[in-house]
């Protein structure tokens, strides 16, 4: 038996060098964000992740991410507690530190209502699997990979924009350095069992320095049609990236088509289209068969506020403060 005596012992050696490396990378970047002030993360063994997802089973699969980079899975604790358990189908080296990125965010901003709750993580994978509590994403799965799922009611949609607008406000004005999220597609976005929005997804997200305005990106990463034309020409990265990417985030709601055709049409006379009473041919049809009307009140509002943020109209793209308290005034017609 001692093949398998060195066999274990070497997995185990294999483990340990895993949680060693990805470990510090988790810890240099809690630094980076937080000092080190955030709470503890728990982790997890890879058995207990596992024996809780049947082995990543696909019959427990929620959903691929957008650009293919992780899998969503519907997974159980010992306590019989369900959980949401990410697992990256890209394989990161350590030093890239994009996973360790999306635990050290989530664990600064899971006691905000409207982001995903971080549980913990484990750390024994090539790149660590993250563990949060259970939510059922926005995503269509017959659908684009882009778009929610279009069966959610006008109400839904605008709850969810409004409460997706107060986590982009958090994540610019709760810490000393400004968190620019930069992936505002829909499958970054969950509801839990009441219907609560949560933002997730920070693998890409950066930081912009104390007293700074904007910091300058190696690479522009992120979601085509979702993605500020300004970024994508400089890869200097500001709030308005963010601004963009949720008016973007805004026209799907909306429209339930890809962000990028609406703004191809609108972007050359945007108020002449809107005044004219022709953005109603591009509002979801699902939304128009029963319409109120003030909810056509609200169409129209609503998408006037997403060309703004998208910079298609007005003199200034507005801040995400702003975005969110003129969709609390929507929602209250």
């Amino acid at each position: 038996m001692g093949w398998w005596r060195k066999k274990n012992t070497e997995e185990a050696d294999a483990k340990q060098k895993l949680v060693q490396e990805n470990g510090e990378v988790v810890l240099e970047k809690l630094i980076e964000y937080c000092n080190g002030k955030s709470n503890p993360i728990k982790t997890f063994s890879a058995s207990q992740i596992l024996r809780g997802t049947d082995n990543f089973s696909p019959n427990n699969s929620l959903i691929l991410h957008a650009t293919g980079s992780y899998q969503c899975y519907k997974g159980m604790l010992e306590d019989h507690r369900p959980v949401l358990v990410k697992k990256w189908v890209i394989k990161y080296s350590p030093c890239s530190g994009k996973t360790c990125r999306d635990i050290s965010i989530s664990s600064m901003v899971s006691g905000h209502k409207n982001f995903l709750k971080l549980l913990g993580c484990c750390l024994e994978f090539p790149n660590p699997v993250i563990v949060y509590e259970y939510a059922q994403s926005i995503m269509c799965r017959e659908k684009s990979k882009y778009l929610f799922d279009v069966s959610l009611p006008w109400n839904m949609r605008l709850k969810i924009a409004k409460e997706v607008a107060d986590a982009l406000t958090y994540l610019h004005t709760a810490f000393s350095k400004s968190i620019i999220h930069k992936d505002m597609i829909p499958c970054n976005i969950f509801l839990d069992g009441e219907g609560t929005a949560k933002l997730s997804g920070f693998n890409n997200s950066v930081l912009i320095p104390e007293g700074e305005k904007f910091v300058e990106d190696m690479v522009v990463e992120g979601t085509f049609g979702y993605l500020d034309h300004n970024y994508m020409a400089t890869g200097v990265v500001t709030e308005n990236t963010d601004v963009y990417g949720f008016g973007a985030f805004m026209i799907t709601l909306l429209t339930a088509l890809q962000p990028s055709l609406v703004v191809k049409l609108y972007k050359d006379s945007p108020i002449e289209l809107v005044e004219d009473g022709g953005f109603v041919g591009i509002v979801d049809p699902k939304l128009l068969e029963s319409c109120k009307e003030e909810e056509t009140w609200q169409f129209r509002t609503f998408f006037i506020l997403s060309l703004r943020c998208i910079g298609c109209v007005g003199e200034e793209v507005p801040k995400m403060i702003e975005v969110a308290k003129e969709l609390k005034m929507i929602m209250l017609v």
